[in-house]
């Protein structure tokens, strides 16, 4: 798994500032509610006390009215000595807070008018019977209900309340008391959460901001990203995609193909990287309009191969199958252009794994593709090889990086050997070792299932090594058998490959007895290196033989500066010897090439008497192939 990274993910920054942006919200919300109801319950425990004084003033004055046998409100007033008494216990109710307090009556138009007002400053003490404005129908409510009402007055700076209190007499509201009061706790507090409002409205309104930057900037990110996934020459999706989604790919909606180009390396050499450039973004065009538009995936995996993840309708992988089939023949029959005038025909290998879902992952999915390439190209290249076909068929062990690594650890690394047989004595020359891999159950693992997964890895150097090894107790063992080994382009250019084949070269009867196999390319021949070392080799005494001969690049200049020993005809050219007279003929070339600058041929996979007959008088001195025998763990 990767390590989760923000920066890889802006949507989870996004969720997060719009996460803080609703949580700001809620909090705004949150503190509204909270002044109201700390306002409500600071007016609710402030005014208790109040209410409780006013209320005892009230029946204080309940009380005068009551003793006094008068009920008329005129004759009250008149009554100096009762007046004065209501007047003295009125400013009693007059405190810091209390800002007013005064008696109301009703006259008889139902016109509120001042009995008392227990004001101490004379200025602004109010007239008896001087009208009062009512701006509420509360104060009406009063006379209904006889009961306290009180409520706030919102046209003031200042939060006060007001609160009405009835003064009966013989149960009939005679009087009102009223008193106005401002609470300044409350006000403090207000002030505090109206801090805390404007400051969650900045907080709201800078995350918001970011948040818009956010999102621009992702959007130009994703932008960014997405040019990262897309190979810049071919337009196709690159590596940098597979490494990022191909263990989210779904595999069971899909077949996987690998292409190779063929013979990129020659073409890139011969006319140019300008031109092999060319050559790519053609063939990734006629991928991708060979295949279908928002269906199937084209990834360059690397320098000329393609991965292609064919879409699967209704479980039928035919139709998946016909669009890679379209893709090999467009490349074939189209002509690439080298300049105005001239073309070459460029073809391809592919390789199929039709089950990819039933892998563990993504990368073993394509092991199994690539190893169905790996086919493709031993089987002449221009073709398609399917996996499940090599399966059923030759019964093919799927084995990984961590089973050859295990081999490699438990010595299970073996060789079997497959004669080269003298056609004039019918007596072995050479036996060649051919790699195999014992499986845990036991099972033999060929070079087909092997060398694809382990293609670029330091695995295929310490396989190599291991076959030496065997190679060279199997010659101390035996001082009569000679035998060949196999080594690629990577393994002449290890150093310490070739500080084994020099040590062995030290060591009496043994480099004369193993002789080198390579497949002639022009990867091979084009190196300089290679041929610098494969020269050292040949004066050390090791023979050289050309492998799979007459089918790849052929140089025969080349044979000769490396001092060719054997060239082995391909198996594909011996088993059409006697049906197709043009590869009759060619090989009579070959044969004759070969006398003249003294180098001995060796037909490969000779299977039949008619085949082994024919060769043989055609001149070929040597043969290997199943009529003699098939390859086996002894000699």
């Amino acid at each position: 798994m990767k390590k989760f990274s923000l920066l890889r993910n802006p949507s989870v920054i996004i969720s997060l500032y719009i996460f803080l942006f609703f949580t700001f919200i809620i909090l705004l919300y949150g503190t509204i509610k909270l002044e109201k109801k700390i306002s409500d319950r600071m007016i609710e425990i402030t005014t208790s006390d109040v209410i409780s004084i006013v209320n005892n003033n009230a029946l204080v004055i309940e009380t005068f009215l009551n003793e006094n046998s008068i009920s008329d409100i005129k004759l009250i007033k008149n009554d100096s000595y009762l007046y004065k008494k209501i007047e003295d216990n009125l400013n009693l109710l007059l405190t810091s807070n209390i800002k007013y307090a005064y008696i109301l009556y009703k006259d008889e138009q139902d016109i509120f008018r001042f009995f008392l007002d227990g004001s101490l400053i004379k200025e602004e003490k109010v007239s008896r019977n001087q009208k009062f404005d009512i701006d509420n129908s509360l104060w009406l409510d009063i006379y209904k209900t006889k009961k306290p009402i009180t409520f706030q007055n919102n046209d003031s700076n200042d939060l006060s309340i007001t609160y009405l209190t009835p003064i009966l007499k013989n149960n009939e509201v005679k009087l009102v008391l009223v008193v106005d009061y401002s609470i300044e706790k409350i006000e403090n507090i207000n002030e505090i959460l109206y801090i805390l409002k404007i400051l969650f409205i900045f907080i709201l309104l800078v995350v918001f901001i970011f948040l818009i930057i956010l999102l621009v900037q992702s959007s130009r990110y994703v932008a960014i990203r997405k040019t990262a996934y897309i190979d810049k020459l071919t337009g196709v999706y690159n590596r940098n995609y597979l490494q990022e989604f191909g263990n989210f790919i779904n595999l069971n909606g899909y077949i996987l193909a690998t292409l190779d180009i063929d013979h990129f390396k020659a073409v890139n050499d011969s006319y140019g990287h300008l031109f092999g450039d060319k050559v790519l973004k053609e063939i990734s065009s006629i991928i991708s309009i060979s295949t279908r538009n928002k269906e199937d995936i084209v990834i360059r995996y690397g320098g000329e191969e393609f991965i292609i993840l064919t879409k699967i309708k209704r479980e039928d992988s035919l139709s998946a199958l016909n669009v890679i089939e379209r893709i090999l023949i467009n490349i074939r029959e189209h002509k690439f252009y080298y300049n105005h005038t001239n073309h070459i025909n460029i073809t391809a290998s592919v390789g199929i794994n039709l089950y990819p879902h039933k892998s563990n992952n993504f990368l073993e999915a394509f092991k199994l593709a690539d190893i169905s390439l790996y086919n493709a190209k031993n089987k002449g290249r221009n073709n398609i090889q399917i996996y499940d076909d090599l399966k059923s068929h030759n019964n093919q062990i799927i084995v990984s990086i961590n089973d050859i690594n295990d081999a490699l650890e438990e010595d299970r690394i073996i060789c079997y050997y497959q004669g080269i047989i003298d056609n004039n004595t019918h007596k072995i020359d050479y036996y060649e070792a051919l790699l195999r891999i014992i499986d845990k159950e036991g099972n033999i693992i060929t070079p087909n299932e092997i060398l694809p997964v382990i293609e670029g890895t330091f695995l295929l150097r310490n396989i190599t090594k291991s076959v030496l090894n065997n190679c060279y107790k199997k010659l101390l063992l035996n001082q009569n058998i000679k035998l060949t080994i196999n080594l690629r382009e990577k393994d002449l250019l290890d150093k310490s490959i070739m500080n084994i084949l020099e040590d062995y070269a030290k060591k009496q009867n043994i480099s004369n007895r193993l002789a080198i196999e390579i497949v002639e390319n022009y990867g091979l021949i084009s190196n300089k290196q290679v041929k610098i070392n494969l020269i050292l080799l040949k004066s050390l005494g090791y023979k050289i033989f050309i492998d799979d001969f007459g089918t790849g690049y052929t140089d025969f200049i080349y044979l000769t500066e490396i001092k060719t020993d054997y060239i082995k005809i391909d198996e594909k050219i011996i088993k059409r010897i006697l049906i197709d007279k043009n590869i009759h003929t060619f090989v009579k070339t070959i044969i004759s090439f070969a006398k003249e600058i003294n180098i001995k041929v060796i037909a490969e996979h000779v299977d039949s008497k008619e085949i082994y007959d024919e060769i043989k008088s055609l001149g070929i001195e040597y043969s290997q192939g199943y009529y003699f025998s098939s390859p086996k763990e002894t000699i």
